[in-house]
């Protein structure tokens, strides 16, 4: 059980968010060869998911004061 993120730039930092706005995992995207990052569906406290809504904010250094990505995805079980 994995998501793949796509399309990222070298440097990113991606932020999952619950609905609530709980942040549940940040990933540290570093990779020039690469525009993957794998997310093992598990939160900060290494704890499964659970089914529902959440949102996802990418933000590269180059990003800082201008306009992040913001997307969405679903978990279903």
């Amino acid at each position: 059980r994995q998501i793949r993120f796509t399309n990222l730039p070298e440097q990113c930092t991606i932020r999952i968010f619950s609905l609530t706005g709980e942040v549940v995992n940040i990933i540290d995207h570093n990779d020039s060869e690469s525009g993957n990052a794998w997310w093992d569906m598990r939160t900060i406290n290494n704890q499964e998911i659970a089914p529902g809504l959440y949102i996802y904010h990418v933000q590269s250094p180059s990003d800082i004061g201008g306009d992040p990505f913001i997307g969405k995805f679903a978990v279903i079980r």
